[in-house]
């Protein structure tokens, strides 16, 4: 059972009247719960349809299913020797926005984690057992789900079985495993892989747009980017991804291999001569430039 602390980290001295101390131990919890962004991320979002139905059910019946929350220290969620007791949301986001907004009381559950890790991992799967994600959401969380349990192993992303691993049949692969958990093929799980990095390159508002399928981007686009664009690029606006999009539209006109690594090199060329590094779309030049140099790499093989 998990045990209660209060705000200075300390468990409660029960006495008599220990039921009143519970529930003041809970209010406490409650008052002070922590939303962290790279949490609440992980929750696809909900059409708007979706979201004023929930609203609508909160706001005639309360809010029946309680919120998760993990009771931590600051250290331990950035890896700082900072002992400050947190009480970071786990599950239940939308349901906390309503309530929150409209100053309604909900109820609780704390739950353990040993780390941030295992957190995103509960997280992932708790989503995916969700019945109404889009295709979208779904590439994205089976993606997700890969690149965590990579990380959880302390294994690169790209991965590799070992001629003596297979041999041995040991070191079942990530890919093949989720592959069989989804009932997809170890190639759709490397493509969702790159789909989720290519999502995680987007400014959040065009992030959770894609994700809902609000705003139309077509998924080879975005594992180009998500294979393309460097992590600490600054993320991509709708313009850029556009832009994007009208290379790919253009290196997939059919023609003989030397026309298109001709066409390709007069593009990097073009944008190479132009590039400056005061400008605004300095980095969003760097980024097409690196995807026509992969391209012409494909072509010339």
């Amino acid at each position: 059972m998990k045990k209660f602390k209060t705000a200075s980290g300390e468990p409660p001295v029960l006495h008599r009247n220990s039921a009143n101390l519970m529930q003041n131990m809970l209010d406490e919890v409650k008052a002070n719960i922590t939303v962290l962004a790279e949490f609440k991320e992980l929750i696809p979002p909900l059409q708007n349809i979706e979201y004023e139905q929930l609203k609508t059910n909160i706001l005639k019946e309360g809010c029946r299913e309680p919120l998760l929350i993990w009771q931590t220290t600051q250290g331990t969620v950035d890896g700082s020797i900072d002992t400050t007791p947190i009480n970071v949301l786990i599950d239940g986001h939308n349901r906390f926005e309503i309530c929150t907004q409209h100053n309604l009381n909900f109820k609780i559950t704390l739950h353990d984690f040993a780390t941030t890790q295992a957190v995103r991992d509960f997280m992932i799967d708790n989503q995916l057992g969700r019945r109404n994600l889009t295709p979208e959401q779904m590439s994205y969380l089976r993606g997700l789900k890969y690149r965590n349990e990579r990380q959880i192993a302390g294994r690169p992303i790209q991965e590799a079985t070992t001629p003596l691993e297979a041999k041995n049949g040991q070191g079942e692969r990530t890919r093949d495993k989720l592959a069989k958990q989804f009932n997809v093929s170890p190639r759709t799980i490397m493509r969702d892989s790159d789909y989720s990095e290519g999502i995680d390159r987007l400014v959040p508002d065009l992030k959770q747009d894609v994700l809902k399928g609000k705003q139309k981007v077509s998924k080879e686009v975005i594992r180009e980017i998500g294979r393309s664009v460097s992590a600490e690029t600054a993320p991509l606006s709708l313009s850029d991804v556009m832009a994007i999009t009208q290379t790919e539209q253009a290196s997939a006109e059919p023609s003989d291999t030397t026309s298109d690594v001709s066409e390709l090199m007069k593009q990097i060329v073009q944008i190479a001569n132009s590039l400056d590094p005061n400008s605004a779309q300095f980095v969003s030049d760097c980024d097409q430039l690196l995807i026509l140099v992969t391209k012409a790499k494909q072509h010339s093989r």
